[in-house]
């Protein structure tokens, strides 16, 4: 008896660790079966260089999505079917839209030179689309599609006749992507061998890029593993599945002591948004004035449309539907210069219409701007050159204005919690992104303007519901 009662332990043990294998994670190794780009942007002469990489000997079907900052509308969707080892590098630049009723709005055009299979897309210059801007009428411009995030979501493994067209021949073209255009063209339907279930590897990067200014800022995607249960949704070029709403809805989340919580979800937004969760973001600035300091935070939330446009009441964290304009939720800043004075920073700046204390994120991309105590805020911030943005003052001190030191952002609501089926909830809100700063050195050598930039990832504080 015991000896059967034994193995029946046992058994337990492993359905438990087998199903918890499932559950989707942030992968720290930077691999997975979903990247996230916390931000791209084509403002103040920027550009954006992004690459993807199958570092696995299977062929794979990925579909990558470029999503606005507004609340996250789709505004470009492709898919690419990499070869084992394969790479896909594209960029964004500025334009001006060519559609029909949005032409001559500023606009974002994505450019490639790769050759892997990637049926029906524009590589000499593929403009972004208005279609699901279109949805928030009077807030339609194609202006707000000139920054936002990125996605790429493994849709599975290529197998059969289909595989052996995506491999590269000679000169580094692709056997017969042909064939896989004109399959999708024939009746929008996938007619070679199914996809065998996503295996991940894939791994990103991507950086912002100002040619005039010799400048460049680099970060690595945000990697997804154990994403899907089993197969994966493998959708026609055009669709706007799958998207991060597809994933398992199991979630898997290390936590600042070291124990790791595990949680059921109604839906697999839901465990995306828990992997992301946080209730403190931190990172430092500088605003150096012989170099010409300046420094932005972005503040992404990549599941924030899930949540919010779906009517309401909206699905915890976020406390406010997407009325075409914003879903605010509020935080409070504490900053800190290298001497521990501390200012409880009120807002100012460019975001539409005026904030009051506390301050609100009201967009899926956010944009932070520091600035010297004393200091008028730009309409537009400097660096990252978005006008949807909040500008925060360093605090006073002796010398009269300090210039450097660290912040954090704290989302504290009781509202901002998300509370699972099963498991442990979360308090705050999910929410990804970095730091950038800027300097520019006019005493480097003699006739010589020299230029610095540098990303640094947020750090983070979990906090759970318990």
């Amino acid at each position: 008896m015991r000896k059967f009662l034994l193995l029946g332990v046992l058994f337990g043990a492993w359905i438990g660790t087998n199903q918890t294998a499932q559950a989707v994670q942030v992968n720290p190794k930077g691999l997975g079966e979903v990247l996230i780009y916390p931000y791209y942007t084509v403002n103040n002469d920027l550009n954006t260089l992004y690459s993807i990489v199958n570092t696995t000997d299977q062929p794979k079907a990925i579909k990558v999505r470029f999503l606005e900052g507004d609340i996250g509308r789709d505004v470009l969707i492709f898919n690419v079917y990499l070869a084992p080892y394969d790479v896909w590098t594209g960029a964004l630049v500025p334009t001006t839209s060519t559609v029909a009723g949005h032409i001559g709005e500023d606009s974002a055009l994505h450019v490639t030179a790769e050759q892997s299979c990637a049926p029906f897309l524009v590589r000499s210059g593929q403009e972004f689309l208005p279609f699901l801007v279109d949805l928030d009428s009077g807030n339609n411009d194609m202006q707000r599609s000139r920054h936002g995030y990125m996605e790429v979501l493994e849709m599975g493994v290529v197998t059969g006749e289909a595989a052996q067209a995506v491999v590269h021949g000679e000169f580094g073209l692709t056997d017969d992507c042909d064939l896989l255009e004109d399959d999708w063209a024939d009746n929008g339907e996938w007619d070679f061998d199914s996809l065998d279930e996503p295996s991940g590897g894939l791994m990103g990067s991507a950086t912002l890029v100002n040619v005039a200014e010799g400048l460049a800022m680099s970060y690595d995607a945000i990697a997804l593993q154990n994403f899907w249960q089993g197969a994966g949704i493998h959708t026609d070029p055009g669709s706007e599945s799958p998207n991060l709403s597809d994933a398992s809805p199991e979630s898997r989340v290390l936590l600042g002591n070291g124990d790791v919580a595990d949680s059921e979800w109604s839906n697999g937004y839901e465990a995306v948004s828990a992997v992301l969760m946080n209730q403190s973001v931190m990172n430092e600035y500088a605003f150096d004035q012989i170099v010409d300091g300046k420094t932005e935070w972005v503040l992404t939330f990549p599941t924030k449309r899930y949540h919010t446009t779906s009517g309401f009441p909206v699905a915890p964290p976020f406390r406010f539907p997407w009325d075409g304009w914003y879903s605010c939720d509020e935080f409070s800043i504490a900053i800190y210069d290298r001497s521990v004075r501390i200012d409880f920073a009120t807002v100012g700046g460019g975001i539409r219409p005026p904030i009051t204390p506390p301050p609100s994120t009201c967009f899926a991309s956010n944009v932070f701007e520091f600035i010297r105590a004393g200091s008028n805020a730009h309409v537009t911030s400097e660096v990252l050159g978005t006008q949807n943005h909040l500008t925060f003052e360093g605090p006073e001190g002796d010398p009269p204005t300090t210039e450097n030191g660290w912040a954090r952002v704290v989302y504290a609501s009781s509202t901002q919690k998300m509370e699972p089926d099963s498991g442990v909830g979360f308090l705050g809100l999910p929410v990804t992104g970095f730091a950038v700063q800027q300097f520019t050195n006019a005493n480097a050598s003699f006739g010589l303007l020299a230029q610095y930039g540098s990303i640094f990832s947020h750090k983070y504080q979990v906090a759970t519901d318990e």
